[in-house]
């Protein structure tokens, strides 16, 4: 399915789908963009509508996979693909969108290559800005070579343990990496490194994956965990280097 951005938040959408680190920047774009959303009702009438103080208005709904959304769209172009006829149409920013449809989930651009779904928990972050959470970074020591790379044998029972518990249980993590690292100054040998990249509030994703890898084998124990959101200092080792065991189909 081709895509061709129209606006800079479709640009900055197919960028952080394929690049965690770009992912800030999506949000940022994103709160400050203007979105469009289909109205409910029987007139169809392919008009843009505004709203007004107190001013309620009736929104369309779509299923996809069992589940309820309130679709929206990053252009006009993207909600003619989607819907062919006439319709009625809200045109607002998106952080207006967010707090007035408080409690629903979101689907962004369904139908196209490039879209994302919106939890109503993704959705209060968004909100109130802790989706910008910064996590503390990976430092490597001054003078200190530490090196990191593939592992030499895939742990395959814990990557399908840890893909099973990301698809049904941490549906806020968008992808996952392993890889090996050790530092000669004060490793004896290698370490599994597991690297995790999510949407929202993610204090017990790691808790939760720690768990699941209490048990496992792998060629160089201890495993351990880090997060993926832009400044772990290792975004750009795993997105320019690695393929991710685990990734989710939109972010």
């Amino acid at each position: 399915m081709s895509f061709e951005a129209t606006n800079t938040l479709e640009e900055k959408l197919a960028k952080a789908v394929n690049e965690p680190s770009a992912r800030p920047d999506f949000y940022n774009e994103l709160r400050n963009s203007e979105i469009y959303a289909i109205q409910g009702g029987q007139t169809p009438v392919q008009e843009r509508t505004e709203l007004t103080a107190g001013q309620s208005v009736q929104l369309l709904s779509v299923e996809t996979n069992g589940k309820r959304y309130l679709p929206i769209f990053s252009s006009l172009t993207r909600m003619q693909d989607f819907i062919k006829e006439p319709v009625q149409y809200l045109a607002i920013n998106a952080l207006h969108f967010f707090e007035l449809t408080k409690g629903a989930d979101v689907l962004l651009n369904p139908g196209s290559a490039f879209g994302k779904e919106f939890s109503a928990r993704e959705i209060e972050s968004i909100l109130d800005g802790s989706v910008f959470n910064a996590q503390e970074a990976y430092v490597v020591e001054k003078n200190t070579q530490t090196m990191i790379g593939p592992p030499s044998e895939m742990p395959t029972e814990l990557l399908n343990e840890l893909r099973t518990v990301f698809e049904e249980r941490l549906k806020n993590v968008i992808c996952a990496y392993i890889a090996q690292v050790f530092n000669p100054r004060t490793d004896n040998a290698p370490r599994t490194l597991i690297a995790v990249s999510y949407i929202g509030k993610g204090d017990h994703i790691i808790a939760e994956a720690g768990k699941v890898a209490e048990n496992a084998v792998v060629q160089f124990p201890p495993i351990e965990f880090i997060e993926l959101n832009g400044s772990s200092g290792l975004e750009g080792y795993f997105e320019s280097n690695c393929k991710p065991f685990y990734l989710k189909e939109t972010f």
